[in-house]
């Protein structure tokens, strides 16, 4: 079952997305602070996605992005940022300053997330095949 850690403060947000993500068919971890997420990120096994708020009480989740995305052992999760106040042009420095995957406004359309976490995890599976069969492959070269 694909797991996805969730990174939101307001409760019912973060209930509202994870009984939706559930419904989906995701094992869904949940975390109301960055510090949190990230020290479960670091001693648990890793998710196939992470979603976090961008107005996190403790760091900001562009800052949480960034620090996963330049962490080797976490950089290729998947993250969407969830925001209310961006502009486009605002996106997309934050975009470029976090490394984020993807942001998508709040009020969150849970359609338009469904489909873009669907999107990611069928993208990151695609990636996971194509790097075992080139590893498959070396180790067949490497017998003959």
């Amino acid at each position: 079952m694909p797991k996805i850690l969730l990174v939101e403060d307001d409760l019912s947000v973060l209930e509202m997305l994870q009984m939706a993500l559930e419904h989906e068919g995701y094992l869904v971890q949940t975390a109301s602070m960055a510090k949190t997420a990230l020290n479960w990120l670091r001693e648990a096994s890793k998710p196939d996605l992470i979603i976090s708020d961008i107005g996190l009480p403790d760091i900001d989740g562009v800052t949480l992005c960034r620090m996963i995305k330049d962490d080797p052992a976490l950089k290729k999760i998947p993250v969407i940022i969830l925001t209310a106040s961006l502009t486009n042009e605002s996106k997309i420095k934050a975009r470029l300053t976090a490394k984020a995957d993807l942001f998508l406004n709040k009020p969150i359309d849970l359609a338009e997330l469904s489909s873009a976490v669907k999107n990611m995890m069928d993208q990151a599976l695609r990636e996971k095949s194509y790097m075992q069969d080139l590893y498959l492959k070396k180790r067949f070269f490497e017998q003959k």
